[in-house]
């Protein structure tokens, strides 16, 4: 990928956390020898782990329009970077689907549109197809669509308990843990959510890699918001004043 230059999106300070965006191209995967113009970040910090998304654990940059490429030509669209991996039986299925189904516009709920469809023509793991679906809700959320957001949870979440069952284990469990209390909490299951905490400090203490062990000191501190998840509506908690 080629940059060529970067600007700020907003005129503030640094300590006010901003994050800066480049301009770049990439090699359009559906046209050969068109060029999709996208954005790819200059700047960030360690500030983004701590934004409202982190109660569905997504992040920035797929919180935000620049993080989802899309080509103007032929409408692919993917998550940033995400661009070089197609097999061809792949590119096949999107082409076809592209040239019947060509986007009207470039709004972002036609690129949220285009993310879900065409990921589902690719061959992607299970723990992508999770993040996947809490990024849609994370958007949907974003967007005013608060009940889409949490059909997109619903997804996550029986996908989170069928893979906690299969033993998944390290950072995948952690995750899936706090998620599962989190999402447990949103539906009204307080009994649930108890026990997902529960499983998750009790995870935490036998950590023993030392490369997972400060994801799960963010966690352990992070799970203190869960108890003031409620029921329907954003997830994000409304938390006490100190």
């Amino acid at each position: 990928m080629r940059n060529v230059g970067f600007f700020i999106l907003a005129l503030i300070p640094l300590f006010t956390r901003a994050t800066t965006w480049g301009n770049s191209e990439v090699k359009d995967p559906i046209v050969e020898g068109q060029t999709c113009f996208v954005h790819e970040p200059a700047s960030y910090g360690g500030y983004i782990y701590n934004w409202p998304s982190k109660y569905d654990q997504v992040f920035w940059p797929l919180t935000e329009e620049y993080g989802i490429w899309f080509c103007e030509k032929s409408g692919f669209t993917a998550f940033i970077g995400d661009f070089e991996s197609l097999t061809v039986e792949e590119t096949q299925r999107i082409k076809q689907f592209l040239s019947e189904n060509p986007p009207k516009d470039s709004s972002i709920q036609t690129k949220l549109f285009l993310l879900e469809k065409l990921y589902s023509m690719r061959q992607k793991d299970n723990a992508f197809a999770n993040r996947l679906l809490r990024v849609l809700a994370r958007w949907n959320q974003e967007l005013g669509n608060p009940v889409k957001a949490d059909e997109y949870r619903k997804a996550a979440f029986d996908s989170i308990k069928l893979q906690l069952t299969k033993g998944v284990d390290g950072y995948q469990k952690l995750e899936y843990l706090y998620l599962a209390a989190n999402y447990s909490k949103q539906f009204g299951d307080e009994e649930a959510a108890e026990k997902y905490l529960a499983l998750l400090q009790q995870a935490i203490k036998n950590i023993e890699d030392e490369k997972v062990k400060g994801f799960a000191d963010y966690l352990s501190e992070l799970a203190q918001d869960t108890k003031f998840i409620t029921k329907g509506g954003l997830l994000d908690p409304s938390l006490p004043k100190n």
